[in-house]
């Protein structure tokens, strides 16, 4: 049985992460797909640190912006993408955009237009992150790698996702192309297409490790949840009582030792390098 997880950063600063892993399946065969790969398999166009920094919006917005002009130069005319981001609408922006990746993700061969559309695809996803609580420090790591390391999830394996999660928490990430509920819950986006909307059904090395608090506990969650089903179009693919919609995210372990919250984070801001991983 695997027991932690180690993560070695570097760059001004140097922090080793320590984290005690659940004993759980999902928790378990996580960790095996980790120490199968290593840092060097991350997915290039992601930044894996997240929401260190809003200082970047204005330089992510302008990225993203090009980056639609690009895409557009050889999108099918019936795929365009209509606008851009726009900077007083942030979330309807995330909304609106990310349906144009999907859509085109599935049938692109082209490698190129596939980096393009997996620049396109993360740097919504930065912005939406930055600019959800705009006036909220929610620094995580985000580590999505490539390669095809995936285990079905089991039925029993959905009682272990959560909504809320605390400062050191480790958690599984969505691994799909497409948007699961939790994902359009606090995105408030009603009106995801119907083949857009995939739960979570896979285990792969994807994970988060969150350095802020979520300041909502589960049930409020679950209520809120319950409300936003009733008008979302989710309801026309799962019944709210299924557990494989897989509300939240598999908590995988427990960052552990003595450490100053606001410490850690500041030495992990000055880290821009993961120089390795490992279960044991």
């Amino acid at each position: 049985m695997f027991k932690y997880y180690e993560l070695v950063l570097k760059g001004l600063d140097e922090v080793t992460l320590v984290y005690e892993l659940e004993s759980h399946r999902p928790a378990q065969v996580w960790a095996g797909l980790i120490n199968s790969i290593s840092p060097k398999d991350l997915r290039p166009s992601l930044n894996p640190w997240q929401n260190f920094n809003k200082n970047v919006i204005g330089k992510k917005v302008y990225l993203l912006n090009n980056l639609i002009d690009d895409l557009n130069v050889w999108l099918p005319e019936n795929n365009k993408i209509n606008g851009q981001w726009d900077v007083n609408d942030h979330q309807g922006s995330a909304n609106r955009l990310h349906i144009h990746f999907p859509e085109q993700e599935k049938n692109e061969t082209n490698p190129v237009h596939i980096k393009q559309l997996s620049l396109y695809n993360d740097t919504i996803h930065e912005l939406e992150e930055l600019t959800l609580r705009p006036k909220e420090e929610r620094p995580h790591l985000l580590f999505c790698t490539e390669g095809d390391n995936r285990v079905s999830l089991e039925l029993d394996d959905y009682k272990h996702f959560k909504a809320s999660h605390h400062f050191g928490d480790l958690r599984l990430h969505y691994c799909h192309v497409g948007r699961h509920p939790f994902e359009l819950y606090s995105s408030g986006d009603t009106n995801c297409p119907l083949d857009q909307i995939i739960p979570q059904y896979e285990i792969s090395p994807y994970h988060t490790c969150r350095f802020y608090d979520n300041k909502y506990m589960e049930h409020w969650h679950r209520s809120r949840f319950r409300q936003f089903y009733e008008v979302s179009t989710i309801k026309r693919v799962m019944n709210i009582n299924d557990p494989r919609l897989g509300f939240g995210y598999i908590h995988l372990g427990k960052l552990i030792g003595n450490y100053n919250k606001q410490t850690l984070v500041n030495t992990i801001r000055n880290c821009y390098n993961v120089v390795n991983w490992r279960t044991y």
